[in-house]
C-alpha cells in the first residue's frame, strides 16, 4: 500500500465520520424541534378543548334560561286569559248593576215628591234618592227583597230592617257579619241577584 493511497483512505474515512456526525446532529436537532412542536400543538389542543367546554357550559346555561323564560311566558299567557275572563264577567256585572240602578232611579222619581225632590218613607223618614249612596242602598234593598230577605222599602236608608236583612244575608253566605254593605257583601249580593234574575 502506497503512502498516498493510505492518506486518501484516511481522508475518506474522516469525511465519512464527519458526515455521520453531521447527520446525527441534524437528526437530533430535527427530533428536538419536532418534540417541541408536538408539545406546543398538544398545549394548543388542550386550550381549544377547554374553550369548547366553556362554550358548551355557557350554551347549556343560556338554554336553561330560555326554557325558563318560555315557561314564564306560558304562565303569563294563562294569567292574561284568566284576567280577560274576569274582566268580561265584571263588565257583565257592571252592566247588570247599571240597569238595576237605572230602574231604581226611575222608581225613586215616582216615590219622591216636593220642590226639593224629597220623599217620605213608610217609617216617616225623609229620603233623598239623588245621593249616589242612597241609590246604592236602595238597589241593595231591592236585591235583598228579591232574594227573600224582606220585604224592605227601597228608600235608600240604612235602617234597622235593612241592617238585619244584610246580617242574615252575610250569615247565610258565609261572609263576615258586619251589617254593612261592604265590598264582599256587595259582590256576593250582585252574584245572587243575577242568579235570581235568571231563574
Amino acid at each position: 500500500m502506497s503512502p498516498r493511497y493510505g492518506s486518501e483512505q484516511k481522508r475518506y474515512s474522516h469525511i465519512v465520520t464527519l458526515g455521520l456526525a453531521v447527520g446525527a446532529a441534524m437528526g437530533w436537532s430535527l427530533w428536538f424541534v419536532s418534540d417541541q412542536q408536538s408539545d406546543q400543538i398538544e398545549r394548543e389542543l388542550k386550550e381549544q378543548v377547554a374553550t369548547l367546554a366553556q362554550s358548551q357550559i355557557r350554551l347549556l346555561h343560556e338554554r336553561e334560561i330560555a326554557e325558563a323564560a318560555k315557561a314564564d311566558v306560558t304562565s303569563l299567557q294563562s294569567q292574561a286569559l284568566a284576567l280577560r275572563e274576569e274582566i268580561k264577567e265584571l263588565s257583565q256585572r257592571r252592566e247588570h248593576m247599571r240597569a238595576a240602578l237605572g230602574t231604581d232611579r226611575s222608581e225613586a222619581d215616582h216615590i219622591t215628591a216636593g220642590p226639593d225632590d224629597a220623599g217620605v218613607s213608610e217609617t216617616g223618614s225623609t229620603i233623598t234618592l239623588d245621593h249616589p249612596e242612597s241609590t246604592f242602598v236602595a238597589t241593595a234593598q231591592k236585591a235583598l227583597t228579591k232574594l227573600g230577605y224582606g220585604p224592605l222599602t227601597a228608600d235608600g236608608i240604612m235602617g234597622p230592617n235593612t241592617r238585619q236583612a244584610i246580617e242574615a244575608f252575610q250569615y247565610k253566605n258565609g261572609l263576615p257579619v258586619t251589617r254593612e254593605l261592604d265590598a264582599p257583601t256587595l259582590k256576593r249580593l250582585g252574584e245572587a241577584d243575577i242568579v235570581a234574575a235568571t231563574d
